[in-house]
């Protein structure tokens, strides 16, 4: 009985221009193997890097653009919590004393 065979046959030919037509399609499989690379892979890599490092650097700069803010309404919340807190204390002893 004769076993099933699944693959390529080998590729070990002793006919040279067979070799040669291997060894040709081979060089244009890693030709265009490393085309895909250069070309395809490494611009969509280096395009999510960067878009990944320009989000980085916008959140930075909005973080620092925020500081101005935050220090202005802070000073500004503090100065009208201390004066309402005055105003409440001074309303409490008026009303109070009478």
């Amino acid at each position: 009985m004769e076993q099933l065979r699944l693959g390529l046959p080998p590729r070990d030919t002793a006919n040279p221009i067979a070799r040669l037509m291997f060894g040709l399609l081979a060089l244009v499989a890693a030709l265009g193997l490393i085309a895909l690379l250069l070309f395809v892979v490494l611009p969509v890599a280096g395009l999510i890097v960067s878009a990944a490092l320009g989000g980085v650097l916008l959140a930075v700069a909005g973080v620092v653009m925020m500081v101005p803010f935050l220090l202005v309404a802070g000073s500004v919340l503090i100065f009208f919590s201390r004066s309402s807190a005055r105003r409440q204390a001074g309303v409490r002893s008026n009303s109070a004393g009478h």
